[in-house]
């Protein structure tokens, strides 16, 4: 009897669909797409060139519900663009045993502008568990660094060109300082007795309160009875 076939893993037919070194973006991919004269494709040239390098680094990756995609023998090819709200990218990165949600922007453009951060850090502010990714073919400005500093969120700025080394750069992030999000903390309570509330709806006292629990990005703690 011959010898059962053992399965790829998704790591694997992640890694053998999207060859690293064959998909990561070049001078020459960067100077032609900049050629392109026509906006919309030059920005979705960018997008596809960053879904195959972000996939082969096994980091989850979608296009937006408003992209349309063809899988053919050569590749993901675009067959439609509807409109992406503001995100073109977005997935998950899973490092140390920490899954992390992400979303990305892409821009190829001259000058990566202040606008498109502000705009990250508002998208980020509404989703926890959550971090920004700048993808550009232009330049950037030492003030855009500084502006990304005071998100609440971590936003990495990443040219297409070193958009390879992004999963590193994440990873080196997490061990020394640590993934920085917004978190939402939820309170489930079963019954309380005599409460008071603040004008925001806050608890100031309570004679009794039972069975408090919280949950944070989905974990959840289970409390005892809490006696005043």
């Amino acid at each position: 009897m011959p010898p059962t076939k053992r399965r790829k893993t998704d790591e694997e037919n992640i890694k053998g669909r999207y060859n690293l070194d064959k998909v990561k973006a070049t001078k020459e991919w960067t100077k032609e797409t900049f050629e392109i004269q026509n906006i919309r494709k030059k920005g979705k040239a960018l997008e596809l060139k960053a879904l195959q390098i972000l996939r082969a680094q096994n980091i989850i990756t979608n296009m937006s519900k408003a992209h349309l995609l063809e899988e053919t023998k050569e590749g993901t090819k675009l067959k439609q663009i509807i409109g992406d709200g503001g995100i073109d990218l977005f997935g998950e990165i899973t490092i140390h045993e920490q899954t992390i949600q992400w979303i990305g922007q892409c821009k190829m453009t001259k000058q990566l502008t202040n606008t498109v951060i502000n705009e990250m850090k508002g998208l980020l502010s509404t989703r926890p568990n959550t971090i920004g990714i700048i993808i550009y073919g232009g330049s950037k400005s030492s003030q855009t660094e500084s502006i990304v500093e005071t998100s609440n969120s971590d936003i990495f700025l990443s040219h297409i060109e070193e958009l390879h080394t992004i999963r590193k750069q994440i990873e080196i992030k997490q061990s020394q300082k640590g993934i920085r999000t917004m978190s939402i903390t939820k309170m489930f309570i079963e019954e309380m007795e005599d409460v008071e509330f603040d004008k925001n709806g806050r608890i100031l006292k309570a004679k009794r309160i039972k069975n408090v629990s919280t949950q944070i990005w989905g974990t959840s703690s289970q409390n005892e009875d809490i006696l005043n």
